[in-house]
Order: structure tokens, then C-alpha cells, then sequence
């Protein structure tokens, strides 16, 4: 597969700039194989390195806020490679990636266009006999999370298509899998027994929780690659409270409105499955 096919975009943005020498070192120590070129997408501040194959990417729009769904569709635009390897800062490779596999992804998606993604985790796939892509389920039409920022593999123009300039990455997940129900497109994910194409701390959901460091994932690669990293400046997450840690109510409120900005009304499918969610709960308790 030439190098030309497939270009890797590292999704980050300034001020997680203390990760990026982290995230390098692991990627180059578990996918030192890796043939194609690196763009690190974020707002105004530059990666150095010796390597001719990683670039940076910068866009900055007007306002307080970084507008990360548009920065992600300039990034996209910027790159004229069909495909893309969608990653995020704090996915730290903790085993060898696959390139086989990535191969065989890649060449899968240049057979059927119709095909949007392969991700490299499994996000609820179906439980099916697929014999025609062995390590991989199909994920349901309108299963939730259907657009996921899992470590995955896109056809490019299709994640552009699904990416709107006011998202920012929850929302984009949540809200913008509604995009994706009125397609044909298919998309597949890795079976719970074959996550072995990028291989990250998935469980923990990357090196960095709600802004802070995730003590497990991190404080052992600070050690072995020698960095130079303040880690009480961004502090360390408290790991046994990752499930009773709750968003508050004005938060879900603000997202709620974000959702109409992003979908419009499509946004009264979310709000009517969540309360169905919710009243089957308390109905079972």
C-alpha cells in the first residue's frame, strides 16, 4: 500500500500540547513501521521534530472557544489522501500496532465504497458470522456512538460528511451518529477479541480523563521515556470515580442546545431514547 493512500491525523489542540512528546515516543516505539505521513491537528502551536513525515496543522478561528468541529473539517480538507487514521492525543500505544491488519482495513475500504470505517475497538458491533471481514462485526444502523472516536481507519470524505464545524468531541459522538442513520454507509468495528490493531489503556479511555492525567497510564511512561512533565500543573484523575463522576445539570442543559445547533430537530431522538433509557431503569428497580 503506498504511503499516498493513507495520511495519520492526531486530534489535539494547544493546551494539551505536554502530551504530544508522550504520545510520539510510544507511537514510535510500538508502530515503528508505520509508512504514512503524521499531521498533528491543532490551533497555533508547532510540534518539532526530526521526523520529515510528521507536520502540524494549524487552524485558529475568532472567539474564546476552540471551534473543534470546523478545525477538524480544515484539517481534513488539507489532506488529499483518500483515507485517514483518526486518532486522538492521549490514545498512547502500550503494544505493537498492527500493520497487517491496517493493510487489510485499507485495502477493504478501496473494494466497497460504501464502506465508512473500520474502528480498531469494538463500540457494540452485532454479534455476526462475518466471513468477509474475519476480526470484525458490523455496527447497527442506528446504534448509538455510531460515530466514534475510537482509533479507527475512514474513508476521508465520508468523515468529512459526517463532521459539522459546530461540534466539539462529545457532542460529535453523541449527536453526530444521528448524521449517519440516513445512510447506506457500513461501519464496522473490531470483535471484543480482536482489539489488537492499536492497542491503548481503551478501559481507562486514553492517558487523560476530564482534562487530568490518568495515574496508571501515565506516571509509568513518564519513567521510561525520561520526560520532562509537571504532572501536578494538570493534575492526576481519581480513577475509582470515574463512573459516579457526573456532568451538571447546566452542562447537560448547554448540550442539549448544542445538539439542536448541530442536528435541529433531530436532537427530540436523543432527548425521547435517553428518558426511554431512563423510565426503563426505574421501572426494572
Amino acid at each position: 500500500m503506498d504511503n499516498t493512500d493513507c495520511t495519520v491525523i492526531v486530534n489535539t489542540c494547544d493546551a494539551y500540547e505536554d502530551v504530544w512528546e508522550m504520545f510520539f515516543c510510544a507511537f514510535n516505539e510500538h508502530w515503528p513501521e508505520c509508512k504514512y505521513n503524521i499531521v498533528l491537528n491543532t490551533e497555533k502551536k508547532l510540534y518539532h521534530s526530526s521526523d520529515p513525515n510528521i507536520g502540524t496543522h494549524n487552524f485558529h478561528s475568532p472567539g474564546k472557544k476552540d471551534a473543534w468541529g470546523l478545525r477538524l473539517r480544515k484539517s481534513l480538507q488539507q489532506i488529499n489522501t483518500p483515507y485517514v487514521i483518526m486518532l486522538f492525543d492521549d490514545f498512547i500505544l502500550n503494544g505493537a500496532a498492527n500493520q497487517v491488519k491496517v493493510e487489510e482495513c485499507l485495502d477493504n475500504l478501496k473494494r466497497n465504497a460504501n464502506i465508512s470505517v473500520f474502528y480498531f475497538t469494538n463500540i457494540y458491533g452485532e454479534n455476526c458470522d462475518n466471513r468477509e471481514f474475519s476480526g470484525f462485526d458490523l455496527v447497527a444502523s442506528n446504534a448509538d456512538y455510531r460515530l466514534n472516536s475510537a482509533p479507527a481507519i475512514w474513508r476521508r470524505n465520508h468523515l468529512l460528511d459526517y463532521t459539522g464545524q459546530y461540534d466539539n468531541p462529545w457532542a460529535w459522538e453523541v449527536f453526530g451518529s444521528y448524521r449517519t442513520y440516513a445512510t447506506k454507509h457500513l461501519f464496522y468495528c473490531a470483535k471484543k477479541d480482536d482489539e489488537d490493531i492499536y492497542p491503548y489503556n481503551y478501559s481507562l479511555g486514553g492517558a487523560i480523563y476530564r482534562g487530568k492525567w490518568v495515574p496508571s497510564v501515565v506516571i509509568p511512561l513518564v519513567e521510561k521515556y525520561g520526560l520532562e512533565i509537571d504532572l501536578e500543573h494538570r493534575g492526576l484523575a481519581d480513577e475509582s470515580d470515574r463512573v459516579s463522576s457526573k456532568r451538571s445539570f447546566l452542562w447537560k442543559v448547554n448540550f442539549i442546545f448544542l445538539g439542536f445547533k448541530m442536528i435541529k430537530f433531530r436532537v427530540f431522538l436523543f432527548v425521547f431514547r435517553v428518558l426511554k433509557n431512563k423510565l426503563s431503569k426505574l421501572m426494572l428497580s
